[in-house]
């Protein structure tokens, strides 16, 4: 069957090197976004026009696929609506859709980026990855395949809460919380325990908010100052970080447990019956019933 490949990663992360290697083992052909800029626009760095660029791009992507030829989709592919609507484009193709994830911790993508010909700004790498949403089965996916590009950097629990920094020792400064972010995380992780025997959803308790670290700030959403402190976006950063704390884990369960870290703020924000409908729509009834454990848990975690 006609192969649809699609690489996931952030700038910086490999995931072209990666792609190219992929093109002559499955005799692909590569369609990039980078390319395609330079062709259409004559500069790869050119952000405008991107409505223009992707619609030509998807159109080489389907014919190449129509006509029975692998293809290669080399983008940062960071958005789970984007994956999802495309996926659903491609169900009149017959072909196998397989994700690749090119799991680079950000402080890698931030070092090989420095060394790339054509380097990215670090602000518009810190703005991916505070919106990356690693890819799930529920967006259409015939198989998820991760490549772990992690070599040279550690990821140890215990250091993460109890070391130099550690989340045990770092105050939320928010009055929604009197517990440190650490000791929040484990205590969340207790009451989940207590509450369900499954064990993916109290790992995914211990990891939920350590992303909160990187995203702590004293601005609110419109960049003005404030006494307490904000978590914007810290349920992403959380997810893509938590991956390398878990790779003791098989893939499917690493990305079962990354799903609950993902959509834990979630039912913060669900306020009708159509939004709680979308929600379930999307990842299922019954990973509904158990984030809402989570969501339960974090509240009571105080």
């Amino acid at each position: 069957m006609t192969k649809f490949i699609m690489m996931v990663g952030l700038p910086g992360s490999g995931k072209s090197l990666r792609a190219k290697n992929l093109a002559v083992k499955e005799n692909a052909i590569i369609h990039s976004s980078d390319n395609l800029r330079q062709e259409l626009f004559g500069d790869k760095n050119t952000q405008d026009n991107n409505e223009e660029l992707f619609k030509e791009l998807h159109r080489r992507i389907k014919h190449d696929l129509k006509g029975e030829q692998n293809v290669i989709y080399d983008a940062t592919n960071i958005s789970y609506k984007r994956r999802k609507v495309f996926l659903e484009e491609l169900k009149k193709i017959n072909c196998e859709k397989i994700c690749y994830l090119v799991a680079t911790p950000y402080e890698k993508c931030l070092d090989q980026n420095k060394n790339r010909e054509r380097k990215i700004p670090e602000h518009v790498i810190k703005k991916m990855y505070l919106t990356f949403c690693i890819p799930q089965y529920y967006e259409g996916w015939d198989e998820i395949k991760i490549i772990w590009n992690d070599e040279g950097y550690i990821f140890d629990t215990h250091e993460l809460f109890y070391g130099e920094n550690g989340l045990t020792y770092i105050e939320q400064d928010n009055p929604n919380h009197t517990l440190t972010i650490g000791n929040h995380c484990l205590k969340c992780y207790e009451l989940c325990t207590e509450q369900i025997d499954d064990i993916d959803v109290s790992i995914a308790a211990l990891y939920h908010d350590i992303g909160k670290r990187f995203t702590k700030q004293f601005k609110n959403s419109k960049g003005e100052d404030t006494d307490i402190a904000h978590y914007y976006q810290h349920h992403l950063v959380s997810a893509y970080d938590s991956m390398f704390y878990l790779r003791w884990l098989d893939d499917y369960t690493m990305l079962n447990v990354v799903k609950y870290i993902q959509w834990h703020m979630q039912p913060f924000f669900i306020k009708t019956d159509k939004a709680k409908n979308k929600l379930i729509n999307l990842i299922g009834q019954t990973a509904y019933e158990k984030l809402l454990i989570l969501h339960e848990a974090d509240k009571l975690a105080k």
